[in-house]
């Protein structure tokens, strides 16, 4: 799977235990991207560049200590598209 894929599967599979609240769900603490990054074996700057791209399509968001994944049903929809 190319960055993306995995970095939206593997926030796909930390929010999993959390609630979702109209469609949107929060996982706290935030991981970092060098977590993130240690995580799925790659680097840092392309967890940074995917997440910074998932922000300005509005699909994630960072609010203080916490990630919100505002549209999990559009982030599943980006692991099943063919690429």
């Amino acid at each position: 799977l190319v960055v993306r894929k995995r970095l939206i599967v593997e926030l796909l599979h930390r929010a999993e235990k959390a609630a979702p609240v109209d469609g949107e769900v929060s996982i706290s603490p935030a991981p970092t991207h060098s977590e993130l990054a240690a995580t799925m074996s790659t680097h840092r700057e392309a967890v940074s560049r995917e997440m910074s791209d998932l922000a300005k399509r509005g699909l994630i968001e960072k609010h203080g200590s916490r990630l919100l994944l505002h549209d999990v049903s559009a982030l599943r929809a980006l692991v099943d598209k063919k690429e």
